[in-house]
């Protein structure tokens, strides 16, 4: 071996020793992102109003979405306020990814949408206060020091109006109808046990009728309060639960095919359920009596009638939300597709 090999196997083994050095580095080093050929590599202030990304960032300049190993991405912001220039970061998920690149892919159709419905309106608010309501200040995971972004950061408002909450309609919908199905009930049946007595009886010949009469009252306090305190207890129940959870946003490719025959399919067997839970409960009064001499309009009914017609309610809401579950998986599908093509 010559004098130069010898010479040079120190400076090859250290040039190894270096890069094996440096090349976990490497690997960790962030790369960027690109959305959409639209919008870049870097999402500056014309694009983020365009396409309405990061609309509660204050001081917001440019933007780049950076890819880490493993399943999460970070949105690096620049803010600018005044002669001071700092970035933040944001903590993306996969699925919060794929929002923002359909935002930018359906524009045009997410503007018509959100003048047509105020629940997308809500629903892309929600979706952006549960980025931007956690701001970084490193990868790592720092919280900023400056506390005026993070207060700006959550900060979600409509131009002139007041701010808005990461919150439906739908749970409060849902356990409110639960609760007076459920109130309804309780209170006819109590009120019919507790105020319907008998008071005698009529003779036709050989027969005797049972003759009932009603303490009018007491029944009502009973039914009408229980009602009430079923329909308010499900409301607060959903109210919790409906500024707990996010809205599902809406697919450009989802449609209301099944939702809609699943809710027509159910509304037959719903109907028929309530009907006869109407006629047993209400006119029978929970068993308690079919006939009460100083109720000559019937009304003691109403709260059988009201119980069976919230049957029918809910079997009909089951139907429409195992129609949607349907309608969403189809257009996951359908997107997916879209995607492998390409387009």
């Amino acid at each position: 071996m010559s004098a130069v090999d010898s010479a040079r196997r120190p400076v090859l083994l250290a040039a190894l020793l270096l890069a094996a050095a440096i090349a976990p580095a490497i690997a960790q080093e962030p790369a960027v992102v690109r959305l959409r050929d639209a919008v870049g590599d870097a999402i500056d202030r014309a694009e983020r109003d365009s396409f309405r990304l990061f609309p509660n960032t204050a001081g917001f300049h440019d933007a780049v979405i950076l890819a880490l190993p493993g399943p999460e991405f970070f949105a690096e912001i620049t803010h600018a306020d005044g002669d001071t220039v700092r970035q933040v970061y944001y903590r993306i998920l996969p699925g919060q990814l794929e929002r923002i690149r359909s935002l930018v892919d359906n524009r045009d159709f997410m503007a018509a949408q959100l003048e047509s419905d105020t629940g997308a309106e809500r629903s892309l608010a929600a979706f952006w206060l549960a980025i931007e309501e956690h701001p970084l200040q490193t990868m790592s995971g720092e919280a900023p020091e400056v506390q005026d972004i993070a207060r700006a950061s959550t900060e979600v408002t409509t131009a002139g109006g007041p701010q808005l909450q990461p919150v439906t309609s739908e749970n409060r919908c849902k356990y409110t109808l639960h609760g007076v199905t459920c109130g309804s009930a309780a209170g006819g049946f109590l009120g019919s046990q507790v105020a319907i007595e008998q008071v005698g009886y009529s003779y036709s010949g050989c027969v005797s009728t049972p003759i009932y009469a009603v303490n009018h009252p007491v029944f009502w306090t009973a039914t009408c309060g229980l009602t009430a305190v079923g329909s308010a207890v499900g409301y607060v129940m959903g109210d919790g639960l409906d500024h707990e959870a996010l809205p599902s946003p809406m697919s450009p490719y989802e449609d209301d095919r099944w939702r809609t025959g699943c809710a027509v399919g159910a509304a037959i067997p719903g109907l028929a359920l309530g009907a006869g839970l109407a006629i047993l409960a209400g006119g029978l009064h929970w068993g308690r009596a079919d006939r009460i001499e100083n109720d000559p309009h019937g009304l003691t009914v109403l709260p059988g009638v009201l119980t069976g017609l919230c049957v029918a309610v809910e079997i009909i809401t089951i139907g429409y939300h195992i129609g949607r579950s349907i309608d969403r998986r189809k257009a996951k599908e359908a997107e997916a597709k879209r995607r492998a093509l390409g387009r």
